[in-house]
């Protein structure tokens, strides 16, 4: 294992001290900048490249899964509920077609295709509520910002006509107090 020349303790591969810096040049506005580092020099980010446009073969999908996708898989929504709804399916058609006197393997095969069958739906039927009710979500909050625009507006007409109504008191008032006859 190789350690930087200027580590103080091989323990520490971390702690690198900069190198001195040679003395400074006649010139002082020839003085190359600083440099860092190889382990704290900025990486550059690779760029994504844009959605390809059009429809998606299967292929490029089976492409697109990586390894560490499989391992969290029960971490997406509703996956654990299909994933318990499948196991119990699986086990109920299984355990059934084997008492009705179907071979083991034969049984189990029943069992793995319908809890299959069992997960995928309950998987889709969970999603499909999601979908209604981030539509009823979406939909609260138009009509919420709707009532509100409107209780505002209400509240703001509400407040002119009392503006105005007294407004017109106050002119009542003032004509009533100002005397309709004058001695000269």
């Amino acid at each position: 294992m190789s350690q930087p020349p200027s580590s103080p303790d091989p323990t520490r591969s971390w702690l690198v001290t900069p190198e001195p810096s040679p003395p400074p040049a006649s010139t002082p506005s020839t003085t190359p900048p600083p440099t860092l580092p190889p382990s704290l020099a900025p990486t550059t980010q690779p760029t994504i490249p844009p959605p390809p446009t059009g429809p998606t073969s299967v292929s490029e999908v089976v492409q697109g899964i990586k390894p560490s996708d499989f391992l969290k898989v029960h971490q997406s929504p509703c996956s654990q509920q299909g994933f318990i709804t499948g196991i119990g399916v699986g086990a109920v058609v299984g355990l059934g077609r084997w008492v009705m006197g179907l071979p083991a393997p034969k049984a189990a095969h029943w069992a793995v295709g319908t809890g299959a069958l069992g997960a995928v739906a309950q998987y889709e039927y969970c999603q499909y509520k999601r979908r209604v009710e981030r539509e009823k979500m979406l939909r609260m909050v138009e009509v919420y910002t709707t009532r509100q625009v409107r209780e505002k507006a209400e509240a703001e007409e509400k407040r002119l006509r009392q503006k105005r109504e007294q407004e017109a008191k106050e002119q009542e008032e003032a004509a009533r107090k100002k005397s309709w006859w004058r001695v000269w």
